[in-house]
């Protein structure tokens, strides 16, 4: 129960920063996603195997207040979810490591799937501009956001799980 409260009350702080303040703060178009890794921080812990169904009530809420579709926000995040709980059992030892490689790829991932959506609902916009202008910087600013929010989400995490007790 107390993995679930701590992460609610994280993703809430997370969600608030976002709009508030780091949404307000962009390189060109693209601005940091706070809750991607926010997500991406917490799932890349081993204790979290229930996790998935959080992380699911953590899309949809994003979904809520997102312009994109509902099925857009919870795709991307349980893809990151999924796609974390696979560098656990690859990248295990530097988790570090497996937090830049996911924040470089979810980022990726999920820009590819918005501009996919905008295809799709024939909205003109040049893929040659929204990757130059939104996806880099945004990849830029995740990368650089990553190691404090790893840090924060690695510090909860080991206040909710001490060393040795199993989950």
């Amino acid at each position: 129960m107390l993995p679930y409260l701590v992460s609610s009350v994280g993703f809430i702080i997370a969600f608030m920063l976002q709009y508030g303040v780091v949404s307000r703060s962009t390189m060109l178009s693209g601005a940091a996603d706070l809750l991607l890794l926010f997500i991406a921080a917490w799932s890349l812990h081993e204790h979290n195997k229930r996790m998935w169904v959080l992380i699911l009530i953590f899309a949809a809420f994003i979904s809520f207040v997102s312009a994109t579709p509902f099925f857009v926000s919870i795709f991307v995040y349980l893809g990151i979810f999924l796609l974390s709980k696979y560098l656990n059992t690859w990248v295990w030892q530097t988790p570090l490591l497996a937090m830049f490689l996911l924040t470089f790829v979810g980022t990726l991932f999920q820009h590819i799937v918005y501009l996919a959506v905008l295809w799709v609902n024939q909205t003109p916009f040049d893929w040659a501009t929204a990757f130059s202008n939104v996806t880099l910087p945004t990849i830029l600013l995740n990368m650089l956001l990553a190691i404090p929010v790893h840090a924060l989400v690695h510090e909860m995490a080991r206040s909710v799980y001490p060393t040795g007790l199993e989950p």
